[in-house]
């Protein structure tokens, strides 16, 4: 299994959420397992600077962002990103097992 990290902007909420997708590519389609938010940069309404970014601790911050993203179309364009190759794959150090990934959306 690979990992990506992808961004999704919420305009109407001024603020980008970083997201981590973790997906398997075959020779005919990319499935996608999970999808984690980790943080939320919020933006300034006007200017479209950030302001601030926090990191989403919670398992009910990360399905609430994760449910708002879907809602928004934002996971239709993930499979399309990356099997055109649109990506940055996350390469970790640490062991498979180390870490669990937070399932809190599954494709």
């Amino acid at each position: 299994m690979k990992s990506y990290q992808a961004t999704w902007e919420d305009a109407e909420a001024s603020r980008q959420v970083e997201l981590v997708v973790n997906y398997r590519l075959d020779v005919k389609r990319v499935d996608i397992n999970d999808v984690t938010p980790i943080r939320v940069t919020f933006l300034c309404p006007k200017s479209r600077e950030p302001q601030r970014s926090v990191r989403v601790w919670t398992e009910g911050g990360r399905k609430l962002l994760a449910r708002r993203a879907a809602a928004a179309g934002r996971l239709a364009t993930l499979a399309q990103e990356i099997a055109e190759g649109q990506l940055v794959e996350l390469k970790h150090t640490v062991a498979a097992t180390a870490v669990d990934a937070t399932p809190v959306l599954q494709a």
